[in-house]
């Protein structure tokens, strides 16, 4: 049975500010960060930055920089001729952007830009743990909110998207997740709080306009808003109305700012679009509806049948209009995907990947799954449990509160297995159940302990109950995870490939990880980056490597005028290019091995990157014969 004490911790006892006490996660932020840097885990002090994303997020800010077009985001130096259009959105580039002008003054726009970059994330964390203090404080007391706090930090997922020299938008989604959750809270306390309501709707357009991936966690908002109105009826339409009315407002205002007139009307579902705008205009109209129907007291709105079949009938419509005027949504969330990059690459992606992943039966593989599972949800062992015992044994307006973080956990969750991406928001919304489990325990533990004792335990218990996921996980077997781009050194090889180019730019075909790091540090130009959408380049890098012919690799490398080929033999790079170990040899094994065909010219590395890269020249073919005639006209 649980203690009544633990029962009470919510609204009535979470209005004192926490205080200075929030110092404490904010400084073990602070360590953490620079415990991740000293030790080499964040590489950042030689100037490295986390992976391709964080440096394609500040080449896309120093094009914006050096003139680049705020409407065109194509980057012409990828995949070239034709360039390449991702689906990221313009506010975090502006982030960036203002970053890297401040300190321009002091370090330089570019040098100004890396530090900012480096900082970006983990000074959001520490935004998202302030802001997390406030959204729990309608669920949890004093001490609950600052052991989610603590434990907020302690979650890997959380820490490895928010590590020094991550540039990218996931800690920022992060925020805006914990933002939205505190909005719904009080909603759900106080669904007469119009500026609750407007700031809400304004927080998740913000969100979606920075990736509609942030449609996931405010479904369990809006779902857990609507379910109070089947409960309560009229109380909660007002509320529904105004959340969605600033949810629209705020996107329509976005999509105008991120696209201008002249696109407008582009849909796209991995990108914000009408096609996101449209339908929340539709539940606008729903609960617009809805409230005329309250006040002349419509049988459809008047009991929780009716209310189920009134919107049960709303959201029918809803989808079928969507479906009609958007048929791009049957192509999935990421639109369409360039199918040979999603099979080779997207599909190997660590974070893509399902969480439990059993490489045979044998006692290692079964560790190392085990040991995932601990380090990533094994706050979720004794969470979910404490959660749904909340949902039994406590009543209204408290229940509601932990309805909706069941609803969110009941989304990210089953996410975090399906793929490990999710599982940032996942851990977030667990450590609030978590938190108030340990609170419970503290309190049963040292009210039937004696006093000393006591005060030995709550220490005690409280450092044992943070970090027994992280101690379990690391004594069970590991998988060591090896990257292309940890394999291949870029950021010396970057000097050498400037030099070789005479300070001109040149077309480098390579290995799709290394592309935005070569074009951060270089003046050249890449066939392909990590990025779902069709990319030409990728796939004449596939063919021409992976090519036993030399006549159909010269086809792909003068359709795209390539200059360069650049390889780091590695294993990733042959599980890619040459997994079978095939008679003839393909290209890139002859020239991992030193053996190139005629028209490749080995360029010289210095001598500490010779073993581990390999630079050829395309050179033409002979002007005689008629191989050479196909090579000259498919080079012109």
């Amino acid at each position: 049975m649980l203690a009544q004490s633990a029962l009470s911790v919510g609204p009535a006892t979470s209005d004192r500010p926490i205080g200075w006490p929030i110092l404490l996660p904010l400084g073990c932020l602070v360590l953490i960060q620079i415990v991740l840097v000293v030790t080499g885990m964040a590489p950042v002090l030689d100037g490295a930055l986390a992976d391709p994303d964080a440096y394609m997020r500040l080449n896309r800010v120093l094009e914006l920089h050096e003139g680049g077009e705020w409407f065109d985001a194509r980057t012409m130096r990828v995949s070239p001729p034709e360039g390449h259009l991702q689906h990221w959105t313009r506010p975090l580039d502006a982030m960036l952007l203002a970053g890297g002008l401040l300190l321009e003054p002091w370090l330089g726009f570019r040098a100004g830009l890396h530090l900012w970059g480096v900082l970006f994330s983990p000074m959001v964390l520490a935004l998202a743990v302030v802001a997390l203090n406030w959204a729990s404080a309608p669920l949890l007391d004093r001490d609950g909110r600052l052991f989610a706090c603590l434990a907020l930090l302690l979650q890997p997922t959380v820490l490895s998207y928010s590590a020094p020299g991550r540039a990218d938008h996931h800690a920022l989604l992060l925020l805006l997740f914990i933002l939205l959750l505190g909005l719904t809270l009080r909603l759900l306390l106080a669904p007469d709080a119009r500026q609750h309501a407007r700031t809400a709707g304004l927080v998740a357009a913000l969100a979606v306009w920075i990736s509609p991936e942030a449609l996931t966690f405010i479904f369990p908002s809006l779902a857990a808003l609507g379910i109070l109105w089947l409960v309560d009826g009229q109380r909660f339409t007002g509320a529904n109305r105004r959340y969605a009315t600033w949810f629209v407002l705020g996107l329509a205002g976005a999509l105008v700012i991120e696209r201008g007139a002249a696109a407008l009307y582009a849909i796209e579902p991995d990108r914000l679009s009408l096609l996101h705008v449209i339908p929340l205009g539709l539940v606008v109209a729903f609960w617009t509806i809805t409230g005329p129907a309250h006040k002349h007291r419509s049988a459809l709105t008047a009991g929780i049948v009716g209310r189920t079949v009134w919107a049960a009938a709303g959201l029918t419509i809803v989808a079928t209009v969507t479906l009609l005027l958007f048929p791009e949504l049957r192509q999935g969330p990421l639109g369409p995907v360039d199918p040979l990059y999603a099979s080779l690459r997207l599909a190997r992606i660590v974070e893509i990947q399902p969480l439990i992943v059993l490489d045979g039966w044998s006692a290692d593989a079964i560790g190392q799954a085990l040991g995932r599972l601990i380090g990533v949800l094994g706050i979720a062992l004794p969470a979910l449990p404490f959660l749904i015992l909340r949902l039994m044994r406590t009543s209204p307006p408290s229940r509601h509160l932990w309805l909706a973080a069941g609803l969110a956990a009941a989304v990210f969750v089953p996410l975090a297995f399906y793929q490990v991406r999710w599982a940032g928001y996942a851990q977030t919304v667990l450590v609030l159940p978590y938190a108030a489990f340990l609170v419970w325990l503290l309190q049963r533990v040292t009210r039937e302990a004696p006093a000393q004792t006591g005060l030995l335990l709550r220490p005690l218990l409280l450092v044992g109950g943070l970090f027994w996921p992280l101690g379990l996980a690391q004594a069970l077997p590991q998988q060591n995870i090896v990257t292309a781009e940890e394999a291949c050194p870029i950021g010396r090889l970057a000097g050498a490939l400037t030099e070789a180019g005479g300070g001109a730019s040149r077309t480098v075909m390579t290995f799709t990880d290394y592309g935005p790091e070569l074009l951060y540090r270089t003046p050249h130009r890449v066939l392909s980056i990590p990025n779902h959408r069709p990319q030409r380049g990728f796939e004449a890098t596939y063919r021409a490597l992976t090519a036993t012919d030399d006549r159909s690799a010269r086809r792909h490398l003068a359709r795209h005028g390539v200059d360069w080929i650049l390889i780091c033999p590695n294993p990733v790079e042959r599980d890619l290019f040459d997994p079978d170990d095939a008679e003839p040899a393909p290209l890139y094994r002859r020239l991992s091995e030193g053996s190139p065909p005629p028209w490749l010219q080995p360029l010289p590395l210095p001598a500490d990157l010779a073993d581990h890269a390999r630079l050829y020249a395309v050179t033409p073919l002979p002007a005689t014969g008629p191989a050479s005639a196909t090579g000259l006209e498919e080079r012109r």
